[in-house]
């Protein structure tokens, strides 16, 4: 069986729900990131890989028992949270594979999804795939979604 772990962000519980979906399926460890920061203004939603506006705990996740890392957040207009941000940028992914993961309400997710891809593998993590969940439905359809996705995978 797989060592994997998963590092995700949630604001409202939309991507909370992909991670312990994805726990449940395979036996993964969880490690949540929280954010402390309050009273971000538009630039800190729009310009997220630019402007570090993130105080988050843990600042580091140790993941060197692990073989796969999950990375989740939701997008906030088109970008990755600055948690997952900040996060990413504290990990040296060497000699890991990475899945990432994030969660949208209307559009964006592409965009995210390559701006998360390529800080990655800026700090050395092979990513070998990603995936997007609409978070519209209910939380039955994220769970049916995220584990569309993992069978796609062949995860489960």
């Amino acid at each position: 069986m797989m060592r994997s772990l998963i590092i995700f962000y949630s604001r409202t519980g939309k991507t909370l729900t992909v991670a312990n979906t994805i726990k449940e399926a395979l036996g993964s460890h969880v490690k949540e990131i929280t954010d402390f920061t309050t009273n971000r203004s538009v630039l800190d939603y729009m310009f997220t890989s630019v402007i570090d506006s993130a105080s988050i705990n843990p600042r580091k996740v140790d993941i060197d028992y692990y073989e796969t890392i999950f990375i989740g957040t939701p997008v906030w207009i088109g970008a990755m949270t600055p948690a997952i941000k900040k996060i990413i940028d504290n990990i040296d992914f060497k000699n890991k594979n990475v899945i990432l993961f994030n969660t949208y309400k209307k559009i964006g997710e592409d965009i995210a999804m390559k701006r998360m891809a390529k800080l990655v593998k800026k700090h050395n993590g092979n990513v070998i795939g990603g995936f997007s969940v609409p978070t519209i439905g209910t939380n039955e359809d994220i769970i049916d979604y995220t584990t569309l996705a993992l069978e796609e995978f062949n995860l489960v």
